[in-house]
């Protein structure tokens, strides 16, 4: 259980600190069509389909690289 003085202290010292904040972990758009190239028979429409959902959803995309290169065409053109 943590008390209220603890609290106040460990925002105090939040607050005293000027250590930047790490920024998130973000794949570049280039990283995201190199891995939409490597998919084999993904048609043009599809790939661009596809882009424009990965570079807004880094989620979506770590799902994407997470699949066997076999199903990554499939899954990509499940999406909504």
């Amino acid at each position: 259980m943590c008390m209220i003085g603890e609290m106040r202290t460990t925002f105090k010292d939040a607050l005293k600190t000027t250590d930047p904040l790490p920024l998130p972990k973000a794949t570049t758009p280039s990283n995201i069509l190199v891995a939409l190239q490597l998919i084999s028979d993904l048609a043009e429409a599809d790939m661009l389909c596809s882009y424009g959902k990965l570079i807004l959803n880094e989620r979506l995309f770590e799902a994407l690289m997470e699949l066997p290169m076999h199903m990554r065409k499939a899954w990509l053109l499940l999406l909504p």
